[in-house]
């Protein structure tokens, strides 16, 4: 590998690390450059995932103090590591391009639950959604985080804006946790698959780590009415390049 090709794929790991610990969508920049790097495209997933893992790791850890005390932590974790395993297994199953073709929608949708989340919870009893019906939700996007994860961390803070009476940032914290989870159990099936480029999940991997660091810190320096905007943007950009992907 050249210093130069070496530069760009921690440099993405960097870029992707801070992303997922403040709002999520780092495969947008990991996927690519791992695409650039000349990887096929499910070996560039694969690779991905497991490059991004410990990132989420770093930040979840950065963010423990917000995340204790939540009680659907235990439930959601659960239904997180069984979706993202499932999500795992189904790469090899599933067409790669019928499921980018839907990839757009669920990310477009999953932008406009959390635009309008505080508008939508007055809908619901105190904010706040039944335990399975939660749940249920999270299993889908735990699927979903599984198989690709691009824009898993915008719709997981949809749905918990949506459903969960907390503040942005314990959302966050939640989000990372599970974060964890999910990619965790989608690299586990990975592994095993031999889909891996190891050399290039290397170097992403450190980059990742620095990032997610850094990230937490941002989280909790900025005011939450610029984190919750530029989710929402990051959400619409996210959905417009995979628009331009599938057609």
């Amino acid at each position: 590998m050249s210093p130069e090709l070496g530069g760009m794929l921690f440099g993405a790991g960097f870029v992707a690390g801070a992303l997922n610990a403040v709002a999520g969508g780092g495969t947008l920049i990991t996927f690519p450059a791992l695409i650039a790097a000349g990887l096929p495209p499910i070996v560039a997933n694969a690779t991905s995932s497991v490059a991004q893992w410990p990132g989420y790791v770093a930040s979840s850890l950065a963010m423990r103090r917000e995340l204790s005390g939540q009680r659907a932590l235990l439930p959601l974790a659960i239904a997180s590591l069984a979706g993202g395993l499932l999500g795992g297994v189904l790469v090899s199953v599933v067409s790669n391009a019928l499921f980018m073709h839907l990839v757009p929608w669920l990310i477009l949708l999953a932008t406009l639950m959390f635009w309008q989340g505080r508008r939508l919870s007055t809908l619901t009893a105190g904010g706040a959604w039944p335990l399975p019906l939660l749940v249920s939700a999270q299993l889908v996007v735990a699927i979903y985080g599984g198989f690709f994860g691009g824009g898993m961390g915008v719709m997981m803070l949809a749905l918990f804006a949506l459903a969960l009476p907390e503040s942005l940032l314990r959302l966050n914290a939640l989000k990372n946790g599970l974060s964890v989870l999910i990619a965790g159990a989608g690299v586990t099936a990975f592994v095993l698959a031999d889909l891996v480029d190891w050399v290039s999940g290397g170097v992403m991997l450190a980059g990742s780590i620095a990032g997610g660091l850094g990230g937490v810190h941002l989280a909790r320096r900025i005011p939450p009415a610029w984190l919750r905007g530029g989710v929402v943007l990051l959400g619409f950009v996210l959905s417009a390049v995979f628009f331009w992907r599938a057609r």
